[in-house]
């Protein structure tokens, strides 16, 4: 064969290979998985039928668990890191979003099913509606807005999680999400009929945003604290803000105070065939609660007292009893909640407990608004005795009475705890953050998105505003409240970008921005009067 008839074998390149390590996707697994399980628990919900699947209220039972273990298994990174508890800790968090998910989607069917699916067309005309399942989005209550605040906390946590150094965040972040859903299992989870002027498909993406933005506040928040630790913020003085907010929540929140101590009170509910009916003008106390957190009202007016003498005086021994008498009154606190849960639950003549002071607002109750103010109060009060005589042995105490005030008692025990913990060997939690570079740059890179997203929540609220109310802005108390965080979170930026702020005032910015996003979630729906007001 002559040289020219020769071939000439040239290996071709090899197909170029994905690294999918290159990208990072294997490390953001555990926020990617969650959704695309929680879409097979929707698909399989929506064809094997409420019956094959657990309902919503026992998924988030499950989540909060999972987000209590691993709250604790990321706790460990403060004081000695190990590899192994850090990927737990991860993996459990995302088992608890899975759950956290699911369980709202499976309520989302359950509310189309609920009024079998009768949103599809139009009931006059029979024109179809392209939006009919975009339209049972649960956005209808404070009980489904808790949902979707704690997985869009979570997922932000997930996201953040992707590195090693980066773990720390949800051992602050998952306790507080955790309490978000104990709120959720407090309030209940019954539908309820959304007035016609509010069902528009702006509900879904205006609360959506809501929550999926409060999310994202509250991982802001949780760096903010930590870094305020690493940069050596006293542990002393944490204590100090804990036991003045725990104090005042006790003060707002117990409406029987006496030189003698506290009796806390729950108000009383009666059974019905479809749950229970509150009576809420009413309210009882529950037998020995008292004594327990009058005890801690003693304990955290000590420690404020001695805590602050150590901080403007730098008084030692006011220091150590603070730091005393704070410990103590993690231990009244835990003994206050387990009595009040035995209470609630093994209390019997709960109507005979009712003052005669209450007898006046029963009976206006009973009659209604309308016709109360015709009566005289005579007749109220005689009206409401007879009804309480028949009614009194069939009232029991029920957490779904009072959630908002549960929910104060059990975070201001959590925030006691944190405050106990990091005190033990605060060096060695100082030592294992990330450095402050970091930590700003988290706090920067969250806030950035929560005033992102608190942006787009004023826009679609005042465009659904304008189609069921007929006006863009009405200063209601939510409206307000939510326009206040949105200035916080711009008041951060502006600093920052402008004035070159960072470091320790930043992160007081951003602690600020979180609790007037918890005021506007919590205190504008409870508290104050308003179109939002879910009581």
């Amino acid at each position: 064969m002559s040289q020219a008839t020769k071939s000439i074998n040239v290996p071709l390149p090899a197909a170029p290979k994905i690294d999918i390590k290159r990208f990072g996707l294997l490390n953001y697994l555990p926020a990617i998985l969650p959704i695309l399980g929680a879409a097979a628990v929707v698909v399989l919900r929506k064809r094997l039928g409420p019956s094959a699947m657990p309902d919503d209220g026992s998924l988030i039972v499950v989540g909060l668990l999972c987000y209590i273990i691993a709250a604790a298994a990321l706790a460990t990174n403060f004081w000695a890191p190990i590899r192994f508890l850090q990927k737990l800790g991860v993996w459990v968090a995302s088992l608890g979003f899975f759950f956290n998910l699911s369980s709202w989607l499976v309520r989302w069917i359950a509310a189309g099913e609920r009024e079998d699916w009768i949103r599809m067309t139009n009931q006059l005309t029979g024109e179809y509606h392209y939006w009919w399942f975009f339209s049972y989005i649960p956005f209808a209550n404070l009980y489904d807005l808790s949902l979707a605040f704690a997985f869009g906390a979570a997922f932000a946590t997930l996201l953040i999680s992707h590195r090693q150094n980066a773990r720390f965040v949800g051992a602050v972040s998952m306790p507080l999400l955790a309490l978000v859903l104990l709120l959720a299992v407090f309030i209940g989870n019954e539908f309820i009929n959304l007035p016609p002027v509010l069902d528009s498909y702006w509900r879904p993406i205006h609360v959506g945003v809501a929550s999926l933005s409060y999310g994202v506040a509250l991982v802001s928040f949780a760096i903010s604290v930590l870094y305020l630790i690493k940069d050596g913020v006293k542990i002393e003085a944490m204590a100090a803000a804990v036991a003045i907010s725990v104090l005042a929540s006790i003060l707002y929140f117990s409406n029987a105070f006496s030189l003698a101590g506290f009796s806390y009170n729950l108000t009383p509910v009666i059974p019905g065939d479809g749950g229970v009916m509150t009576i809420k003008p009413l309210r009882a106390a529950v037998p020995g609660v008292g004594l327990w957190v009058g005890a801690t009202v003693a304990l955290m007016v000590t420690a404020t007292v001695c805590l602050l003498l150590y901080l403007f005086k730098n008084n030692e021994r006011a220091g150590r009893i603070g730091n005393l008498s704070i410990r103590a009154s993690l231990a009244t606190q835990a003994a206050g909640l387990a009595w009040l849960y035995y209470g609630m639950k093994t209390a019997t003549g709960v109507g005979a407990g009712i003052p005669a002071t209450q007898l006046r607002g029963l009976g206006e109750w009973m009659a209604g608004e309308s016709n109360a103010a015709q009566m005289p109060v005579d007749q109220l009060v005689q009206g409401a005795q007879t009804w309480l005589g028949q009614n009194s042995s069939l009232m029991v105490f029920s957490v779904r009475s009072n959630p908002v005030e549960l929910a104060a008692l059990v975070t201001a025990f959590v925030a006691t705890l944190f405050v106990v913990l990091f005190g033990i060997r605060t060096e060695t939690v100082r030592a294992n953050l990330p450095a402050l570079e970091k930590l700003d740059n988290l706090i920067y890179k969250t806030v950035g998105t929560a005033f992102a997203g608190l942006a787009i929540l004023l826009v679609t609220g005042a465009v659904w505003a304008n189609e069921s109310w007929g006006r863009y802005w009405g200063w209601d108390a939510k409206e307000t409240g939510a326009l206040v965080a949105w200035l916080a979170y711009a008041g951060y930026l502006h600093t920052r970008i402008a004035h070159g702020w960072s470091g320790r005032r930043s992160a007081y910015f951003a602690l600020v921005g979180f609790l007037l996003v918890i005021f506007t979630y919590l205190g504008v729906s409870y508290l104050l009067p308003g179109l939002h007001s879910y009581a």
